[in-house]
């Protein structure tokens, strides 16, 4: 795949899994229903979901093939090494690795923790990764 297609499609995925991570983020934290048994997700919040865990993985793709065809090559052979890049990596890492776990612990105290984690993690690398585009188009 060429470099300049591969950039597009991961710019693609990685805006529609960021901003719809956000939408998640909102519907499951402020748009509960409160009903005569207590306050209940928002109806939306699983189909949120679902769509979250769907786009993950293709990111999670991208990213592998990102990996493979500019991340590893940088590395080698860049004289710079970008600290945006290294920062986008660690937390992407950070960022699959408890969005996995969050997903496969239920124990309460331990899923909160991993669960902020997460939030971190995608807030980090959100920043990290808009820092690196901005700062390789100068």
């Amino acid at each position: 795949m060429k470099n300049k297609t591969l950039y597009q499609i991961t710019h693609i995925i990685t805006f529609l899994t960021i901003v719809h991570g956000l939408i998640y983020y909102i519907i499951k934290g402020y748009f509960q229903i409160e009903t005569d048994f207590g306050i209940r997700p928002h109806p939306y919040q699983s189909v949120a979901q679902s769509i979250h865990i769907l786009l993950s993985p293709l990111w999670i793709f991208i990213f592998g093939l990102l990996f493979k065809d500019h991340i590893l090559d940088k590395l080698k052979n860049s004289s710079l090494k970008r600290i945006t890049g290294i920062n986008t990596i660690l937390f992407s890492v950070l960022m699959i690795s408890s969005g996995y776990l969050v997903q496969v612990i239920y124990e309460p105290s331990s899923k909160d923790v991993i669960l902020y984690t997460h939030l971190f993690a995608s807030l980090f690398f959100c920043i990290a990764y808009l820092t690196h585009i901005i700062n390789s188009k100068f």
